[in-house]
């Protein structure tokens, strides 16, 4: 049996999935059987991967459109890896992915979630690497985390396509929530970070692109189905960082229905948060008029465009 499952869930990403599949191919570490879960695509990317030959590539079909966290249930479900390596299908990773992740898996067993640092891409101005609420000094070297939440204070310390586990903590069919439809991943790392160790390398070996067409995360949030995050209310009583984390996530699920003038949503996302675990600046947005709120969205993204940055963190 190969040491990776790597699985790919792939809808209509036509454009991007032969790069994205040849950065699996080409990574250092060969040991692996790369899942590519096809979500009934409408556009020619099944094409693009069946003119791709090599025997560690199984194309797998769902019956139907299932969204994203059922077709990496389905990947996961099928896996034969003792590590679940994801990558979404618009994105790359460096040659020396797997190895890292092999280094990380050999070095702190008692770990069972493993990431890496990544680089955000987009076409319009240089690439970004995420602020994250670790030490600078420990940049280019590995180490387990002493508390995940903590360190994903900022910006995510790492995403789906720089994230690796266990297949042996895959107890439940759903590992990723399919009734979620937006924020899958906040809902694993709270259910998975909470429970197991995670062993981390600060470097970037993952090219995440942030200006697709169509991507999920630039959708209307209003009509979609975010993590119950009270449901982990009762897990952060004893986990202060915990409830810092979701308190973050409130925040920020908020800001995006204020921006909506979804208001019934936005406050009911905000019945059990606790505002002092939120920066000065992120108090001070919540009580902002949507008007501002739209005003500085776009600010953000024109100084975006000129590589500037700005954060409530």
């Amino acid at each position: 049996m190969p040491l990776f499952s790597v699985i790919i869930p792939l809808y209509n990403k036509e454009k991007y999935i032969q790069q994205t599949v040849e950065s699996v191919l080409q990574q250092s570490f060969a040991d692996f059987e790369l899942l590519i879960v096809n979500d009934a695509s409408t556009d020619k990317s099944v094409a693009v991967v069946s003119q791709i030959s090599d025997n560690r590539i199984q194309l797998i079909e769902n019956p139907k459109n299932l969204g994203l966290s059922a077709t990496r249930n389905h990947g996961i479900s099928k896996a034969n890896g003792d590590i679940i390596a994801l990558l979404d299908a618009d994105d790359v990773w460096l040659p020396n992915f797997l190895e890292t992740i092999q280094s990380l898996y050999n070095s702190f067993p008692e770990a069972a979630i493993y990431g890496t640092d990544y680089v955000e891409i987009y076409t319009s101005h240089e690439n970004l690497i995420p602020r994250k609420n670790i030490a600078s000094s420990l940049q280019g070297t590995s180490f387990l985390l002493a508390d995940f939440f903590e360190a994903s204070m900022f910006q995510p310390i790492f995403c789906q396509s720089s994230l690796a586990f266990k297949r042996a903590i895959c107890t439940e069919t759903d590992v990723f929530n399919s009734k979620i439809t937006f924020a899958e991943d906040i809902e694993f790392y709270i259910k998975y970070g909470s429970k197991y160790p995670v062993a981390y390398h600060y470097e970037a070996l993952a090219e995440v692109r942030f200006d697709v067409p169509d991507q999920m995360s630039k959708n209307s949030i209003a009509t979609k189905v975010l993590p119950d995050l009270d449901t982990y209310e009762e897990v952060a009583k004893d986990n202060h960082s915990l409830k810092k984390y979701l308190d973050l996530y409130r925040y920020i699920f908020a800001s995006l229905y204020s921006l909506e003038n979804a208001i019934p949503q936005r406050n009911a996302m905000l019945q059990n948060i606790e505002y002092s675990n939120l920066t000065f600046k992120q108090r001070l947005l919540l009580k902002s008029p949507r008007f501002v709120l739209v005003f500085l969205k776009k600010l953000k993204g024109f100084l975006l465009k000129r590589n500037i940055r700005v954060t409530s963190f």
